[in-house]
């Protein structure tokens, strides 16, 4: 009777090695490829990701983190197609952060940074716009009960 009990155990501890095995594989994962979007106007530029998730537990955070070097300049009032002039650069950084639920571990999200302005004066009535924007180092991160998971997107220049 001890060697059944023993034997029992034996495929019993073998039979949750192998369960533990596969959930570990089955963890925290994405859900084929999260994508990144860069949205660009005069006066604001964000970055939005969103995918998918499996292995998450009840709930999740995405976060959408970015370096950005900005350019801004200044354009007179009425003046069509006229390039900005007295331009400047800066570097800044933005991000965003989401809670989302999921089901059964799975679930979609959608993260947007927050938008970078125009924090700029200009001479004699000119107008403040946003030349250009360039997003470095974008990087995804999914935390949730299961782990942490990261996609970087690298360069995002809208």
């Amino acid at each position: 009777m001890r060697l059944r009990t023993a034997m029992a155990f034996a495929v019993a501890g073998v039979t949750f090695a192998l369960v533990a095995a596969a959930m570990a594989q089955q963890g925290l994962h994405f859900v084929g490829t999260p994508t990144v979007t860069a949205t660009k106007t005069s006066t604001q530029a964000f970055l939005t990701a969103s995918g998918e998730v499996a292995g998450a537990g009840t709930t999740a955070t995405a976060t959408l983190s970015a370096n950005a070097t900005v350019t801004t300049g200044c354009i007179n009032r009425g003046s069509k197609d006229q390039q900005p002039s007295g331009l400047q650069t800066s570097t800044t950084t933005t991000s965003g952060t989401t809670t989302f639920n999921t089901r059964s571990g799975r679930g979609r999200f959608s993260v947007s940074t927050v938008p970078i302005t125009l924090d700029r004066t200009c001479p004699d009535q000119m107008v403040p716009v946003l030349v250009s924007v360039v997003f470095t180092d974008v990087t995804l991160t999914i935390t949730s009960q299961t782990g942490e998971i990261s996609f970087s997107f690298g360069t995002v220049d809208p």
